[in-house]
This record gives C-alpha cells, structure tokens and sequence, in this order.
C-alpha cells in the first residue's frame, strides 16, 4: 500500500570543532572588543575626576572669599580683654566661617583658668560672635597660709588674694599640694563645700567656714552654729528644715552643733567650740 506523503528523515547534526579562521560568535566579539572599552570608560572617568576636583577646589575657594572673617564681636568679657581672647583663639589670615571648627576653638579658648565656657554664632556672610562666660570667684580657699578665689565648680582661680570679700565664704582643709595630686577630688569636694556654704547662708546670718579635709564629712562654722554633713549632704539639710521651726528657739538662745551624718537622725547638742 503506497503513502501519498514522502518523508525524509535526516540524522541530527553532531556537534564538532570550528574550523580555523571560523566565526566565534558574537560573544567573542564582545570579548574581544571589552579591553578597549574599559581603556575608554577609564580615562573618561579620570577626566571627570580631574574636573571635578579642580571645580571642587574653585567652589572652595569661592565659599572662603565670600565668608571671611571681617568683623569679630566678642562679649561677655569682665576680666580678660578682646586682646587675651584674640591670641588664645589665634585664628590664621584670612579665615572664613565655612572652615573654622567651633568646638576646636572653643577647647583652645577653654584651657584658659579664667574662661568658663565658649559659644560661637556665625553671622553670614562676614561676622563671627563669640560669647565667653568667664569664671567668678564665689568663695576664697585658704591653703597653707594663703589664700586664693575658688569659682562655683570648685575651680582655683589664678594669682594669690591679700584680702578677699568678707561676702564670700572660707574653704579650709585642703592642700595646694592635695589639690594638685587629686584634682578631680579636690573640685568635689571644694564643689560640695560651696553649695552648702550657699544653703546655709539662706538661713543663718556670718561668714561660712567650711572644712573639707574628710572625704565622707563636711563641717561647716557660722558664728552661732555648726553643723556636720555626711555624703548625702542635699537630703540630710531638707531632713533639717522640716525639723527646724520645732528647734529655732533653742538655736537662737545657745550655741548649738548639728549632726545630720546618722539615717533619720537629727543630733543636736551644745556648742562648747
């Protein structure tokens, strides 16, 4: 019986290696080609680097002409003059806003004994205000016969007193000596000593005396009373006022010692120092 079809059936082709001087493909035209791409792509972006860099540089020394420093107002001065403040700063000519470094100033301006504290306000496009906070001397710290202006952190402040404000409370019981060797301790407790120095004087008539040569007690002298702190020193004086109008009379009669050193406990007994 004949087919009205025909069918030819070819074997399928093996595969077999290109001959020499063969086509590769368009993937080895690719290969071939991708060195000279990336010699280009290279130098355009070592070019592109280079311009911007060079434009970089000339926005840079755009922005510095158009922010110098002309003007510099300083305030806040009491005892160092716009000259003391103008070398301890010693800002390099020309200087502009944009690349001054404030809190780098101020560190510099802050090693001085008699500066506290340092703002600066930029004032575009030419003005730079520095505001200081100097320190003030708020008691006096009498040391191996002399006597020298502490500021409220407990700071020594520079040059030797001959005769200091009778205003001011005394901080005796710590060495020049003690106060260079433990320089943190020496600030806390001188710190301590000031604070309840102020507390008392908010009640009691006299010129505090304050001893601070024990590190976990702290006496302090008015001429009719004296009174002992232990380390929670806040808290033992808030337990005294809320005793005090019930023992007013009593201290107001006779010389009296107050100890607040023991846990809810108020001692008091006479004066016989």
């Amino acid at each position: 019986m004949g087919l009205g079809n025909e069918f030819s059936y070819k074997q399928p082709r093996k595969n077999r290696p290109a001959k020499r001087g063969e086509t590769l493909g368009r993937k080895e035209k690719v290969r071939r080609k991708s060195p000279f791409r990336r010699v280009v792509v290279g130098s355009f972006l070592a070019c592109l680097i280079v311009t911007v860099m060079i434009g970089g540089q000339s926005v840079v020394r755009w922005v510095n002409e158009w922010t110098e420093i002309q003007r510099l107002t300083i305030l806040g001065l009491d005892r160092l003059s716009r000259e003391d403040i103008i070398i301890q700063l010693n800002l390099p000519e020309p200087s502009s806003l944009w690349s001054i470094d404030p809190d780098r100033l101020s560190r510099k301006l802050e090693t001085h004994p008699w500066i506290r504290s340092v703002t600066f306000d930029r004032v575009f496009p030419h003005s730079l205000v520095v505001q200081v906070e100097e320190r003030q001397p708020v008691a006096v710290l009498e040391t191996s016969g002399k006597g020298y202006f502490l500021d409220v952190d407990g700071y020594v402040l520079p040059g030797e007193i001959t005769k200091a404000s009778q205003a001011l409370p005394v901080l005796e019981g710590m060495t020049s000596k003690f106060l260079a060797q433990h320089e943190d301790e020496g600030h806390r407790r001188a710190k301590q000593g000031i604070h309840l120095a102020e507390l008392l004087s908010e009640r009691f008539s006299g010129r505090p005396r304050v001893n601070l040569s024990h590190a976990y007690m702290t006496i302090v002298d008015l001429p009719h009373i004296r009174f002992q702190f232990g380390p929670e020193a806040e808290r033992q004086w808030e337990r005294f006022l809320v005793l005090y109008p019930t023992v007013k009379d009593t201290i107001k009669r006779q010389s009296q010692e107050v100890d607040l050193r023991f846990i809810q406990k108020v001692i008091l007994r006479q004066r016989t120092l």
